[in-house]
Order: C-alpha cells, then sequence, then structure tokens
C-alpha cells in the first residue's frame, strides 16, 4: 500500500528530475493512479504544501542532529550554516519556491518554520550569517558558484567567527 510519505518522496523524485510537479507525474513515478494520489492530496497545491512540510521535517531533523537535541537557537543557526555550506543540497528544495501560483503560500511557510527554529536575529552579525547560509542554499542549489569543499568550510568560519563575536559582545 503507498502512504503519504511514499508519495512525497515521488514527488521529490519528480522535481529531482527535473519535471514540473503535477498529480499524474507523481503518480506516474510512485506507481499508483492519479485517484491514488488525490485520495490523499485533493490538489496539486495540497501536494506541494504537504511536499514543503516534508522537506522542512528532513531539514529540521538534519539541523538537529548537527547541533544536538537541546539546541539553542544560535546552535541551529551555525547547524544551518553547516549544512547548507558542507552538507548536501538538493535542487528540489528550491524548485516549489519556483511555483508562480503558490510562490508566496510555500514561501510564507518555509519562513515561518526557519524563523521559530532561530528566533528573532536582532544582531547584525547573526543576520549576516544566517543571509550567508541562506545564499549558499540557494546558490548550491543552482549550481551558480563553483565552491569547493575546502572554499566552502573556509566560509562556514568566518560564519562562526561572527557568531562568537555577537555572543562575546
Amino acid at each position: 500500500m503507498t502512504t503519504k510519505p511514499d508519495i512525497l518522496d515521488g514527488a521529490l523524485e519528480v522535481l529531482r528530475a527535473g519535471d514540473t510537479l503535477t498529480l499524474d507525474a507523481v503518480a506516474k513515478r510512485v506507481g499508483i493512479t492519479k485517484p491514488g494520489v488525490v485520495h490523499h492530496f485533493r490538489t496539486k497545491e495540497a501536494l506541494a504544501v504537504a511536499v514543503v512540510e516534508h522537506l522542512l521535517d528532513a531539514w529540521e531533523a538534519e539541523l538537529v542532529r548537527r547541533a544536538g537535541p537541546d539546541a539553542t537557537a544560535t546552535d541551529l543557526l551555525r547547524a544551518y550554516v553547516e549544512h547548507t555550506l558542507l552538507g548536501s543540497m538538493d535542487p528540489a528544495d528550491l524548485a516549489l519556491m519556483a511555483e508562480p501560483k503558490l510562490q508566496e503560500k510555500l514561501s510564507a511557510r518555509w519562513a515561518r518554520r526557519m524563523n521559530a527554529w532561530f528566533g528573532t536575529i536582532t544582531d547584525p552579525r547573526l543576520l549576516a550569517v544566517r543571509l550567508i547560509a541562506d545564499g549558499a542554499w540557494v546558490d548550491r542549489c543552482l549550481g551558480v558558484l563553483d565552491a569547493d569543499e575546502t572554499r566552502r568550510g573556509a566560509v562556514v568560519r568566518v560564519a562562526v567567527q561572527l557568531m562568537e563575536e555577537a555572543r562575546t559582545q
């Protein structure tokens, strides 16, 4: 029996293949009928929202794995920097944000979850760190800048230094 997580993973496979997310494409990828997908996700929008939540759950698990279960907002920010610069990035993570009809809703959902992880950032150094990580995520998903792991590791060290400066002042 095909489960919701199976369908969500199938949707990510569709996006990773560079295909448009449709109920038909997901059904084909998962090996079920379109009504089988509609049973779990009545519309493409419902599917897209669920895929974003599925991605966010995976990101959150990765951040907690890197930062530890009792992590502070700063610990999570550091884990986010490490993940976006040194972890495995997937263009599928960004693909749904480009969907014109859903972009605003999905971006707001993503922002709400991420802001809950990091809290309100008031220190400009911590904001710079967040922007470094956000930029790394987008860049690595799009493959714009060719920066090897050594160079990305150096950026992590700069970001951590900014975080230390913010912590000690």
